[in-house]
């Protein structure tokens, strides 16, 4: 019987593996990372591969309460059959949430290097793919770019840029590791700029904080010594600095590059619009429907906060940010609880949620799928965590 569940939970693995390396194409609804996330679900049910225990119970709870007052704002929704429609997307990655958070209790630490190998690899495959329709080196990749902006195989740049940062951290925590050899270094270095580079020709200045910010939590939050981690900024600096002068340098991109510094035609009416949304607290208190912000308010709330507010009400807006604080908190416990050899894992956990949490102030990212899964990562049983012999 134990051969036959660790052969399972092997196979379980590899199809999670499979799933994560498709997770950056997502041009096309349902994805194929959706698609793999039905038949995840159905295999990790029916053969008991999640383990749910108290520590579940408050996020939980959090997360069917803000459920809840989804469901009940859809009373309120003008286009319905749109509400609903976002409604049950929600409720998907709500799932991916439960799924994730047992299977982490269920299969421990070697969850986390089956994931974060392969989100590297499909960061890799889509910002490679951008470049090259970047500089042109490939016709015919003209649907990877958005105005300009590298977009990969995604729909939009803004979720493209944000996506690369926690294998970014990935990369540096490989770097910074005592027995990665010399020529590995390299091979990290390199990987940590390529996606670097990535971020920056998403021309996302959300994206350009969030890279900044999760990289300075980071160095702050990872054990491995002052002087470590300063010869590895220092490595950093100096292998970055050819790439972005270069890039920032090309008259097309530079003047891209300087003019995201500064305030868009379009920012006056971002914040005009989220104004309107908050007026709409007293006219809605339970919210005036899921994905009704673009009917109600003409264009998108560009924040997870306002349309969390606008459309799903107090309660709503309240139940999620407890839920994203529960799941940071979380994974900051297991950055100081957790043995060395793994820590670095929640390291990279902890500071990719407060990137994401800071982002999603300029941005709307409810539907991020990578978001949802490194909520989920941290429910792993502290008691379950053993250190490698």
């Amino acid at each position: 019987m134990t051969k036959t569940l660790a052969k399972e939970e092997r196979g379980f693995l590899r199809l999670i593996f499979v799933m994560m390396t498709t997770s950056s194409i997502v041009l096309m609804e349902p994805a194929p990372y959706d698609l793999l996330m039905v038949v995840l679900c159905f295999i990790a049910f029916f053969y008991g591969l999640v383990e749910f225990n108290k520590d579940h119970f408050f996020p939980a709870m959090l997360l069917i309460i803000y459920t809840l007052t989804n469901l009940i704002s859809l009373y309120f929704a003008r286009d319905f059959a749109q509400a609903f429609s976002y409604f049950l997307i929600t409720v998907y990655l709500a799932v991916s949430w439960f799924l994730f958070s047992g299977v982490s209790s269920r299969l421990h630490v070697n969850l986390y290097r089956y994931i974060f190998s392969a989100y590297l690899a499909a960061a890799v495959i889509t910002v490679m793919s951008g470049i090259a329709a970047y500089v042109q080196l490939i016709p015919g990749l003209d649907f990877l770019l958005m105005q300009g902006r590298v977009q990969g195989f995604f729909k939009d740049p803004n979720v493209f840029g944000p996506f690369l940062v926690p294998p970014a951290l990935y990369t540096l925590l490989q770097l910074g590791r005592r027995r990665t050899r010399r020529k590995m270094r390299i091979v990290w270095l390199c990987l940590f700029v390529l996606l670097s580079t990535g971020v920056l020709l998403s021309y996302s200045r959300a994206a350009w904080g969030q890279l900044v910010l999760a990289i300075g939590v980071f160095f702050l939050l990872i054990n491995n010594g002052t002087h470590k981690r300063v010869q590895t900024l220092f490595l950093l600096l100096i292998a970055a600095a050819p790439i972005l002068i270069y890039f920032v340098t090309s008259t097309a991109v530079g003047e891209l590059f300087f003019g995201r510094f500064g305030l868009q035609d379009y920012d006056q009416t971002r914040f005009q619009n989220q104004e309107n949304a908050l007026d709409n607290i007293f006219r809605f208190p339970l919210g005036f429907g899921p994905g009704q912000s673009e009917i109600v308010l003409d264009i998108a709330a560009h924040s997870l906060y306002i349309r969390l507010i606008a459309e799903n009400g107090i309660f709503g807006a309240l139940s999620f940010i407890g839920f994203l604080v529960v799941c940071l908190s979380r994974s900051l416990q297991l950055v100081i609880k957790a043995p060395p050899d793994i820590q670095g894992y929640f390291v990279i956990i902890a500071a990719s949620l407060i990137g994401i949490i800071f982002n999603s102030i300029f941005i709307d990212t409810i539907h991020w799928r990578h978001m949802w899964l490194l909520l989920a990562m941290p429910w792993v049983r502290l008691s379950t965590i053993k250190s490698k012999k």
